[in-house]
């Protein structure tokens, strides 16, 4: 009787080790999610993303590149978690030691590698659910998810540099030190925010590609997808680092993500085409622009495309300003502009941004009131209502004659914080006053306030007429100034 021995797949060293690497990432990814750590920084990035949105009207390409970066907090957790976790898979804790111990090192880390998808899915569960808190604060515009997805990538970026580098430099700060490498990254990088509406300078290769607060999205021309290509490739040359052994995968891993990494990181770099840049700024500014118009008498209400929600609000600020004009009104034309607020619009020297000549000439040519298209909706509305009462009064920019600052600030008043300030520095504890703010004060005393204003409106809109001409034609008293300017020292008399 004879026997023979079968030799062993095991033996032959053909097993697949994939199931394993699952299994272990599944482990990996559980451990992650389920650490305090992880969920003190979902709340930290929950904190910070509320903090940076909850004084905007939400406008979502914008949004999209605020739930990226503030997601950074969970990166910051993940990195220490991956870190710990190849700490573990080497043996150099006991704390939940892994289920399979005879799998290679390479396989372990491997399994840490896999389980980030855990922390990155979750960091986009939490992006989604902080999406639908703006969507009940009426949003406009559109999302960018190649922007939001930068999130993720982030956390899975943070977790694959800790995870290599602790596999080669097991020790229990080298995770601390990844971190600092990341945040070192982004201090030595150049940024030239001057220059990020025109060109793309090497801040683009940083993990996170920080939203510019002053530029309009509609003309900053960011790169999201090739920004996101480019740290997907990190991503993968970081998890054949960490996973190198003797399986020929992990060298796979690294040529392709460096030269994925290496193809689109300069991609995103270079000068912005001055073609493009027209036709960007042709969207937005001049007659051809894609605007959406919306007409409540007397004013027509026109915004950039996406950002029609907010005629809504415009229209709330300004009509009670409105109802006080006497009839007949003229016609009044509210135009939105590609400028963080409409300061910009009026030539100083440091608006050296391509798209602000363009804005400005077209602003000039026109009798319009400008509106701008990144403060808060609500925020605008002083601003908004001061270009629209000078446009009733007939100011060029500024009412500068000093019954047309009376006149002007009697519209303003509808303003309930406005109104509340002119209170305040009328008052008697006030230190300082303006004639036409103690004017108005006076005149509000009277029931007929208005029609006073009504019966003398040509006057009042005069730039020549004075504040005594004013005060005499409204049967007020107009009081001496004591400053420049119209100022009182002192307060109201």
């Amino acid at each position: 009787m004879t026997a023979t021995a079968k030799r062993s797949e095991a033996a032959d060293g053909r097993i697949s080790q994939v199931p394993v690497v699952l299994t272990l990432g599944r482990f990996e990814g559980r451990q992650m999610v389920h650490h305090l750590l992880f969920w003190l920084g979902v709340l930290a990035a929950i904190g910070l993303s509320i903090f940076e949105l909850i004084e905007e009207s939400p406008v979502l390409n914008r949004v999209s590149m605020t739930l990226a970066w503030t997601m950074a907090p969970i990166a910051v957790a993940v990195a220490f978690l991956a870190g710990w976790a190849v700490l573990r898979a080497r043996g150099r804790t006991d704390a939940h030691p892994p289920a399979v111990m005879p799998a290679p090192m390479s396989k372990r880390v491997a399994g840490v590698v896999v389980g980030l998808t855990w922390p990155a899915v979750a960091t986009f569960a939490v992006q989604l659910a902080l999406l639908a808190w703006t969507l009940f604060r009426d949003p406009v515009t559109t999302l960018v998810w190649t922007e939001l997805l930068g999130g993720p990538a982030l956390v899975g970026l943070a977790g694959a540099l800790s995870a290599a580098a602790t596999r080669w430099m097991p020790h229990p700060s080298t995770p601390l030190v990844a971190l600092l490498v990341l945040a070192g990254i982004h201090i030595a990088v150049p940024y030239s925010p001057e220059n990020w509406g025109s060109q793309i300078g090497p801040a683009a290769l940083a993990p996170i590609a920080w939203p510019e607060t002053i530029i309009p999205y509609e003309v900053a021309f960011r790169p999201s997808g090739l920004h996101l290509g480019y740290l997907v490739g990190l991503i993968l040359a970081l998890a054949g680092v960490a996973t190198l052994g003797r399986a020929k995968s992990s060298w796979l891993l690294i040529g392709v993500g460096l030269i994925t990494a290496g193809f689109l990181g300069p991609a995103q770099l270079g000068p912005i085409e001055e073609s493009q840049r027209l036709e960007a700024i042709s969207r937005l500014v001049g007659d051809e622009a894609d605007l959406t118009c919306e007409t409540h008498d007397p004013v027509t209400y026109c915004a950039m495309s996406g950002y029609a929600g907010w005629i809504d609000d415009w229209t709330a600020a300004v009509s009670p300003m409105v109802e006080l004009l006497p009839e007949p009104v003229e016609p009044i034309e509210v135009r939105q502009y590609p400028v963080h607020n409409t300061h910009l619009l009026e030539g100083e020297d440091y608006n050296d941004w391509w798209w602000i000549p363009p804005a400005y000439d077209d602003y000039i040519t026109r009798d319009v009131a400008p509106v701008g298209s990144i403060l808060a909706s609500w925020t605008v509305s002083y601003e908004l209502m001061g270009h629209v009462a000078a446009q009733a009064i007939g100011c060029d920019q500024f009412c500068e004659g000093e019954a047309q600052q009376v006149v002007n600030l009697w519209l303003l008043s509808e303003n309930p914080e406005i109104a509340a300030n002119l209170e305040y520095d009328t008052g008697p504890e006030s230190d300082y006053s303006n004639v036409s703010s103690c004017m108005l004060a006076e005149l509000s005393e009277h029931p007929d306030a208005t029609s006073r204003i009504h019966a003398n409106w040509e006057l009042l809109t005069d730039p020549n007429t004075t504040y005594e001409q004013a005060g005499e034609a409204l049967r007020i008293e107009a009081p001496a100034a004591t400053e420049e300017f119209g100022g009182i020292e002192g307060g109201c008399p």
